[in-house]
């Protein structure tokens, strides 16, 4: 299977809005983020049950937004690889971003040593959309270290 990942992908039809409406959706596609991983590799990271976790990649997987990429031979036999469909899934859909922030509450919850820090600014249009660019250069641009925990940075533009 192909390896080519589209920078970011935008999620547009009513069957990929529908998938992002859940919390743990977002948990499984932000960990899919970092490496491909199996069904198995998933419920351990993110501490759900592996039926569950395994309910909703399938949801993602007929949605679009992930994809198999591969299989991994274990101790428990081979399982199917599985990684996003797009480096960064954009959405404008309220529920589905009411989906993504239970997931950073379900994170914040998770981690102790986790926060969060929440700044209201005043932006152009155009500032807007040179901070999200300046963002995404920043994140692609940082060098893949296995040896660094796993970071979440959630930032959420909101007209208001």
């Amino acid at each position: 299977m192909s390896t080519d990942v589209p920078d970011a992908l935008n999620v547009s039809t009513p069957q990929q809005h529908e998938a992002m409406r859940h919390p743990s959706r977002h948990r499984i596609t932000l960990a899919l983020g970092i490496e491909p991983m199996t069904v198995s590799a998933l419920s351990r990271e993110l501490a759900m049950n592996k039926g569950n976790v395994a309910h909703h990649v399938k949801v993602l997987v007929d949605a679009g937004l992930v994809r198999r990429v591969g299989t991994r031979t274990g101790r428990g036999g081979t399982g199917t690889l599985y990684a996003r469909a797009g480096r960064s899934l954009h959405f404008h859909d309220r529920d589905a971003t009411t989906g993504m922030l239970g997931a950073v509450r379900a994170g914040l919850d998770a981690d102790p040593q986790s926060f969060a820090f929440l700044r209201a600014v005043r932006l152009t249009p155009v500032q807007t959309r040179e901070l999200t660019a300046h963002l995404e250069r920043w994140v692609a641009g940082l060098p893949a270290d296995d040896s660094g925990s796993l970071v979440n940075v959630f930032v959420a533009v909101a007209r208001g």
